[in-house]
């Protein structure tokens, strides 16, 4: 992965410090991911994992351009059934659309 971004000093601090706390422990574990035998993870992984979900634009989730949007109406029971879905499934509304397409 390359890409032409270079980091600001205050970026640069910030992953530095976020790097040393995690190396520390002091970031709470909430998943464990594919075992590294101890060897440190990239910069561009880094970058791709704290950057979140790309958008879906023109150029198809490269992180450029809108992403398409879709407005539906609803009638108000399925909207309330979807509402209370979300929020028992902890999600978005958005996601369970996305999950249902």
């Amino acid at each position: 992965m390359s890409n032409n971004h270079t980091f600001t000093e205050a970026e640069q601090a910030y992953y530095d410090q976020l790097d040393e706390d995690v190396t520390a422990g002091r970031i709470p574990i909430i998943g464990r991911g594919t075992p590294r035998g101890g060897s440190r993870i990239s910069d561009d992984e880094l970058d791709a994992i704290l950057q979140g979900r790309p958008n879906l634009g023109h150029d198809h989730a490269t992180g450029r351009g809108r992403s398409p949007r879709r407005q539906v109406r609803l009638p108000e029971h399925t909207n309330n059934a979807l509402d209370a879905y979300s929020a028992k499934h902890n999600t978005t509304a958005s996601a369970v659309i996305r999950d249902a397409l």
